[in-house]
């Protein structure tokens, strides 16, 4: 389906020059020559999965080349992200006081595009619309209802009680024809799943475009969902989050994961109802510290190896962006903590295994933070009723979060924390540190996983890996430090 998007009035670079001549576009090529002034363009297409889309320069906010099978990625000031191949073959970069420079795109690494022109104020919160291919979209929905037909009935709901859509393809290779395709999350919190009886979303961005997007493209899309940046996950939010969230600013001014300061009180960690490792409850005061509201993204992890220079992990055909990274190592996650504390000068690291459950808990002694029964789409397992069940991870944020404001402690991906794995918590630290041994084998990995049964996702259950290995159950989330 193709699609001519941006059909805007353009700001020529060139008049942007005069006025703001201490600001520069940043190019950096593959040869590590790196290059400022203003990059001399009306507009950069790129074909996506829907077809060539175009932004205007004044909407340009940074491209970033795809580094072996990796696609494009071009992003917006206002938040869109678009991936694919760029059209453009040649680009050329007006300099002060120098010569003007012819660019090949395909040498080009990556380009900042320097904070000028007027930017549009939105006339209302957008929604945001992910497809399939990892495209972001930024507008409104303007379907004013939709049909679902579930198991037991057909329903209409209007848009203005919708907080999430998310479908999945029909045809699923998972055997089940009875498979519900759509998940609608009101914003009451209930959920309603089955399938949607409309062929395409229509959408209209802040200049007034329409155009519509078929159902089947469709990933997620989030209503009301508020306005965000590169890296910041704001289509997840559902409900207010706590006032000790923050994030940090990393050197290239890219924001770093969304966190939360937790104030450790002492619990009892373990259940002795549990398995075998989980035993004996042990109180524990793991103090002062903040973890990630969201397991890391692919966008936040492919951000860390385009810088890097690492291989990219594989994505097992579920789509990369804002989807909980899967198959890295614990020595993966450990280095792109290590990259992060370099990138913000504070000290990020895995969460200790006391930390982690503490977090997961949430002041809870219940199997799970929400109670003792598995209950209807609380997280993604084997079992708990979700739209992915036993078939892939979810986008990170699509289930309720816990008393402390954190999303998909229970299901979803394993997550590394830093211990090595005991088989007893009898010599564990009191004041929550990790438990190493020399020459430790396995780590710990936490949470449970879209393909393991509801009585893996407790709170208090483990796991272990060798921390070499790569799977697509396993990922992470960051632990920091507070100064």
């Amino acid at each position: 389906m193709l699609l001519s998007l941006f059909a805007l009035l353009l700001i020529s670079p060139l008049s942007a020059i005069a006025g703001e001549a201490s600001v520069f576009d940043i190019v950096t090529m593959k040869n590590g020559d790196i290059h400022q002034g203003t990059v001399a363009v009306e507009s950069l297409s790129v074909n996506t999965g829907f077809g060539r889309i175009s932004v205007p320069y004044h909407r340009l906010h940074r491209l970033k080349k795809g580094v072996g099978k990796q696609s494009d990625l071009l992003t917006t000031r206002q938040g869109e992200h678009f991936r694919g191949q760029v059209v453009e073959s040649e680009i050329t970069m007006l300099r002060v006081l120098d010569v003007t420079l012819p660019l090949p795109v395909d040498d080009v690494l990556s380009i900042i595009f320097a904070s000028r022109g007027i930017q549009q104020a939105a006339r209302h919160t957008p929604d945001v619309v992910t497809s399939n291919f990892g495209d972001r979209f930024l507008g409104r929905v303007i379907n004013r209802s939709l049909l679902i037909k579930t198991s037991s009935s057909v329903e209409i709901i209007e848009r203005d009680k919708i907080r999430f859509i998310d479908t999945v393809p029909d045809d699923d290779d998972n055997g089940d024809e009875e498979r519900p395709t759509a998940q609608i999350t009101l914003t009451d919190g209930s959920i309603r799943q089955g399938d949607l009886t409309l062929d395409a979303f229509q959408l209209e961005i802040d200049a007034g475009l329409k155009f519509d997007i078929a159902v089947e493209a469709v990933s997620t899309i989030g209503f009301n969902a508020g306005k965000g940046n590169d890296g910041v996950n704001y289509s997840h939010r559902w409900e207010k989050l706590p006032p000790s969230l923050f994030q940090d600013t990393m050197a290239d001014g890219v924001l770093a994961p969304e966190m939360v300061i937790i104030q450790g009180r002492e619990f009892i960690r373990g259940d002795a109802q549990g398995d075998s490792d989980e035993r004996p409850p042990t109180a524990v005061n793991p103090g002062t510290f903040a973890i990630g509201i969201f397991e890391i993204t692919f966008d936040q992890y492919d951000q860390f190896c385009t810088d890097t220079r690492r291989e990219f992990p594989d994505d097992g055909g579920w789509g990369r962006g804002n989807n909980p990274v899967v198959n890295v190592s614990w020595q993966d996650a450990k280095a792109y903590t290590e990259w992060l504390s370099n990138k913000t000068r504070k000290r990020y690291r895995l969460p200790s295994d006391a930390e982690w459950e503490y977090a997961a808990r949430a002041g809870t002694e219940s199997r799970y933070w929400w109670g003792d029964e598995t209950g209807i789409a609380r997280a993604n397992c084997e079992g708990c009723s979700s739209l992915w069940d036993g078939a892939k991870s979810a986008p990170v944020g699509r289930f309720a979060a816990n008393p402390l404001g954190l999303h998909d402690t229970a299901g979803n991906v394993f997550e590394w924390v830093a211990d090595c794995y005991h088989d007893s918590f009898a010599n564990a630290p009191a004041d929550g540190a990790p438990l190493e041994k020399p020459g430790c084998g396995k780590r710990v990995i936490r949470g449970g996983a879209w393909s393991f049964p509801p009585k893996e996702i407790r709170s208090a259950n483990r796991w272990r890996d060798f921390p070499t290995r790569r799977s697509d159950d396993t990922g992470f989330r960051v632990a920091r430090d507070i100064d």
